[in-house]
């Protein structure tokens, strides 16, 4: 005979601690606070995991996922210092994020992280349709073991398109021959008013994004200005 895990719980395994502590003294009150609470989070199904995924849920394609991910943490401490067991938890909801610019103050918020690579040997023709079928303007190159070696930019391109305008016959290239080598790189850890300093000194619009030399993501100056537009919206929304 097959028993569900939740009937066990109550129809036998609450009951006998119960029974243990009761035989060891311990006061009525407490037992039935206590246990009953534990009877009451079995029988709702609510664990705090659950509450989670159901708020996030109920949130939705609304926001950012970083803004989701805070106001469920917002709402989680908040409900945490009401007192309240967590399955009597209200859903957490997306207003309840406590401020909005804490969304764009580190790069990890700001990056793209769906990347699309090159390697050193692919063709220079390869990067060019790559450009053009993904509508991205910068493409990072790694090697054999997954390094960050260079980087390839639509600016690179032209120039390049400009040189063999005229020629009669030019060989095909590899990405490793038109490359920029060891571009100028940025950790998920600085903070995005760093990621605008660096871009400035080095007058670049790129920086790809690395821990322990691994490609982690991209930051672009389109990047900035989607998060200036959002910046802008909220602050208009606020006044």
């Amino acid at each position: 005979m097959c028993i569900r895990d939740r009937d066990l719980i109550l129809s036998d395994l609450i009951p006998r601690a119960r029974q243990g502590l009761a035989f060891k003294n311990i006061d009525a009150a407490d037992i039935d606070r206590y246990m009953g609470l534990i009877e009451e989070r079995v029988s709702s199904g609510k664990t705090g995991a659950q509450w989670a995924l159901d708020s996030l849920a109920r949130m939705g394609d609304r926001g950012t996922l970083d803004e989701r991910h805070r106001a469920l943490t917002s709402a989680m401490y908040a409900r945490q210092g009401a007192g309240l067991p967590g399955h009597q938890w209200a859903a957490a909801t997306l207003d309840e994020i406590t401020d909005w610019r804490h969304s764009f103050r580190t790069v990890a918020q700001i990056m793209s992280r769906d990347l699309f690579t090159l390697h050193p040997e692919d063709v220079i023709d390869l990067a060019a349709s790559l450009m053009d079928w993904e509508h991205i303007r910068y493409v990072p190159v790694e090697d054999d073991d997954g390094q960050l070696v260079g980087l390839i930019s639509q600016r690179m391109l032209l120039r390049l398109l400009v040189k063999k305008r005229g020629a009669e016959s030019v060989r095909p290239l590899a990405v490793r021959e038109v490359m920029t080598k060891d571009p100028v790189t940025i950790t998920t850890k600085d903070t995005t008013l760093r990621a605008i300093e660096v871009m400035r000194e080095h007058k670049i619009g790129c920086l790809p994004v690395v821990e322990n030399g691994r490609l982690v993501g991209i930051v672009t100056e389109h990047d900035f200005i989607d998060a200036s537009a959002k910046l802008l919206e909220e602050t208009l929304r606020d006044h």
